[in-house]
């Protein structure tokens, strides 16, 4: 009788045991794919996934403060980082995204908050920035850095670029044509 029940008992614990093993495979599996990487430098913290066979970054979340929420998320395609969301508490959050040419050059498209893009910053093969853009009155304009200011040529005359409360581009134009046109 307390053979039987041994036995039973013994065919119980190796079911539960086969049925935990096998719930776990897809942890092992995830385990076998991914790595997670916790650095602390400075003030910051990241916390990263990196593919476990070639460690290239997939995904990095870094809080630079300490009120536990991300301030910065990266996501990585081949190991290059593709999108960054820049979090704000007090604001819309900024983001960019990169696109790669060839050997090494890159555009980067940001959007300030707007909810669209309005910048548009090209690096060379070399990684010199060699074009810089923003979006103003509904098309792409060259930024053209005079003083130690940015600013754009609109018919002619150059006008200092302003960064507005919405992440738009606004210029000293805008203030000129709305006293010029009632």
């Amino acid at each position: 009788m307390w053979a039987l029940v041994f036995g039973a008992l013994l065919i119980a614990n190796l079911a539960w045991l086969g049925w935990n093993w096998l719930r776990g495979a897809e942890l092992r599996a995830a385990g076998e794919q991914f790595k997670v990487k916790i650095i602390h430098t400075n003030d910051t913290l990241a916390v990263d996934i990196l593919n476990a066979k070639t460690h290239e970054p997939i995904w990095i979340e870094s809080y630079s403060d300490h009120d536990q929420k991300p301030d910065l998320e990266s996501y990585f395609f081949h190991g290059k980082n593709v999108f960054n969301l820049h979090l704000r508490e007090h604001g819309a959050p900024k983001y960019d995204v990169i696109f790669y040419g060839a050997g090494k050059s890159a555009v980067c498209w940001w959007d300030m908050g707007s909810g669209s893009f309005t910048e548009r910053v090209s690096y060379d093969t070399n990684g010199t920035r060699s074009g810089f853009e923003v979006w103003y009155s509904n098309a792409w304009h060259s930024v053209d850095r005079r003083s130690e200011k940015n600013g754009i040529i609109i018919n002619g005359q150059w006008f200092h670029l302003k960064l507005d409360t919405n992440g738009m581009w606004t210029t000293d134009a805008e203030a000129t044509m709305r006293t010029n046109h009632p």
